[in-house]
């Protein structure tokens, strides 16, 4: 008997069996696909600064007479802090304050002259030019006595003070840095390629190894108006409020955002059977009464939670193999068998029943 007889007649003796093991339907786990909600995550890391920082400086020169702070405090909007010597400036004020008086009453009598034509007009004339130069006058020396001393420019905490009553100051020396704290600013930098998800009120959320355990949230306030050459990224600053005062300048943080929120068909990360660059997912129709799985390729998104975004191939309420698939064949039967069977009491009964449709095909 040659080897080709010897063939034929297997194929003859056993094609009825391996027919009949092909018809059976095999057993697997199916899930309907459903809407999720996916968003893009970029992460960055970047660097707080306050929402506003200031060196506090003067415009006079001369020595502190009063300090009103000290380190540390937190101070309001306009709150006196340090004022130098004011006794020769206030002695100004005194002396111009009185020039206007002078020049006010000298302009009330000739406007008495000049009703009985007793003055020319050019005499009130004066009289006002007289006036309006002390009231100028008088202006200056107040804005210079105004200089001498230092209010806050907004809420906010000191830092170090740099000078003691006594000290001698020039204009430009700073006395103490003032910033406000009640928010921060975020800045970071992120690649230009994120630069579409990228756009004011964009969620933030920022963690930091200073405060385990916290999550701070905010949201995109700014992105810069250019992309750097070398690093191709683009800048960021994101608002995080802080009311309870924990995040301070300079601490180093790792930033989330979640951009680009869409609602799309997701199926389960198991149900994807990858060949080469493609994948497929089985489907799972009606034909006759009997349940088919159909091979289709399917063209996937980003992975979240276990779960991975279909951008195209299936639709929402289609019925897909999530586990089970190396026992099933294109075209051929399936039966869906229940979650129930993976409970303890069912377990050991669903991986006879899988394994069992594994073998058979």
């Amino acid at each position: 008997m040659t080897i080709l007889t010897f063939a034929l007649l297997n194929v003859a003796i056993f094609a009825p069996f391996a027919n009949a093991q092909n018809s059976k339907p095999a057993n697997v786990f199916a899930e309907t696909v459903n809407v999720r909600e996916f968003a893009s995550r970029i992460e960055a890391l970047g660097t707080l600064e306050p929402n506003e920082q200031v060196e506090l400086t003067l415009n006079a020169a001369d020595r502190v007479q009063s300090l009103y702070f000290d380190d540390g405090d937190r101070v309001r909007e306009g709150q006196t802090l340090l004022s130098l010597a004011q006794n020769e400036q206030r002695a100004l004020v005194e002396a111009e304050d009185a020039r206007v008086s002078e020049a006010q009453q000298q302009l009330d009598r000739v406007n008495r002259l000049i009703v009985r034509n007793a003055v020319s007009q050019s005499e009130v004339d004066e009289a006002q030019r007289d006036l309006n130069s002390a009231k100028a006058q008088l202006r200056a020396v107040q804005s210079r006595q105004k200089d001498r001393v230092l209010v806050a420019p907004f809420d906010g905490i000191l830092g170090f003070r740099r000078v003691s009553v006594g000290s001698y100051v020039q204009p430009g020396d700073v006395v103490a840095r003032l910033i406000d704290d009640g928010e921060m600013n975020l800045e970071f930098s992120v690649p230009s390629t994120f630069l579409r998800y990228l756009k004011p009120g964009t969620p933030v959320n920022a963690t930091t190894d200073d405060w385990p355990g916290e999550v701070f949230e905010g949201e995109v306030e700014t992105v810069d108006n250019a992309i750097d050459p070398v690093t191709r990224t683009v800048k960021v600053r994101a608002k995080l409020p802080n009311p309870e005062r924990l995040l301070l300048t300079g601490m180093f943080m790792e930033v989330t955002l979640t951009a680009d929120s869409r609602s799309v068909p997701a199926i389960p990360e198991e149900s994807v059977q990858p060949v080469g660059p493609r994948n497929f997912v089985y489907v799972i129709d009606t034909n006759a009464g009997d349940l088919i799985a159909t091979k289709t390729e399917v063209q996937l998104g980003i992975h979240q939670d276990g779960f991975v975004e279909v951008l195209s191939g299936i639709q929402a309420g289609q019925k897909i193999v999530t586990e089970g698939i190396i026992g099933i064949r294109d075209g051929g039967l399936v039966k869906i068998q229940p979650k129930s069977i993976l409970s303890p009491s069912g377990s050991s009964r669903g991986d006879r029943n899988l394994s069992t449709a594994a073998g058979e095909n």
